[in-house]
């Protein structure tokens, strides 16, 4: 597959995807809040919440959702300690698992906001959905060199068109507009990727009460190479 192929492509190849990449999934729910497709819950002590997504927020990482017409169903989502989302969204069947349901003003009107959700499973319509082992996720060690200085890095996210996300544990004087060219990733089923690193955004932050240094950047890369990167955070589930 082209590392460009969309993600309704995949799914409709496919026939069922594992989306683990956190920039796919702020475009997928941005996109179906867009669209104003619903979503649904089935609840066990209220029967079936339908909403609407009003907010998709990667930065807060929290989605908000309408309050439905019932307010039993809204009792009963803030009530829940987790819940299961579900969505058709051009062409496909979504669904994806979020906690922390708590009420909430979102433009002056009452909402529902819940924890942006990890993981979303695409099937086409038509098909039953698998029940798959999935491997877990491991973060990949990076090897990154800029001019004289060599640093490690993770990487912990690449989107569909390369756009990715590297986590370096400490302080870089990095900044944005800068090329990191020759880095290598270690690759869990093979040989090491060559890949050319363009940095978009360098975000200071805390992980684990620990300081470091997100990197948003553009992966360039010869584009199977890229197709071996992206198929770590968007599985076929064939």
């Amino acid at each position: 597959m082209s590392a460009l192929l969309p993600l309704a492509a995949r799914v409709a190849a496919a026939g069922q995807v594992l989306v683990r990449s956190g920039i796919e999934i702020d475009r997928l729910l941005a996109a179906m809040a867009d669209d104003g497709d619903p979503v649904s819950a089935n609840l066990p002590s209220s029967g079936l919440f339908v909403s609407r997504l009003v907010c998709v927020d990667p930065v807060r990482q929290h989605i908000r959702v309408s309050c439905a017409e019932q307010k039993r169903a809204n009792s009963a989502l803030l009530a829940a300690r987790s819940v299961v989302l579900r969505c058709n969204h051009r062409g496909a069947r979504y669904a994806f698992s979020t906690t922390g349901a708590r009420e909430v003003v979102h433009d002056s009107e009452p909402a529902i906001q819940l924890a942006l959700p990890t993981r979303v499973l695409a099937v086409q319509h038509g098909r039953t959905p698998k029940q798959m082992q999935v491997p877990d996720f491991v973060e990949l060690d990076c090897q990154v060199r800029m001019g004289l200085l060599a640093f490690d890095a993770k990487l912990i996210d690449v989107g569909l068109d390369g756009r990715a996300f590297l986590r370096h544990e400490g302080v870089i004087p990095l900044c944005a507009g800068t090329r990191l060219s020759g880095a290598r990733i270690p690759h869990p089923h093979r040989p090491p990727i060559a890949v050319d690193i363009d940095v978009r955004q360098v975000i200071p932050s805390i992980h684990e009460g620990r300081r470091i240094t997100r990197i948003g950047c553009q992966l360039r890369a010869e584009p199977a190479d890229l197709e071996e990167l992206i198929r770590l955070f968007i599985l076929d589930l064939q």
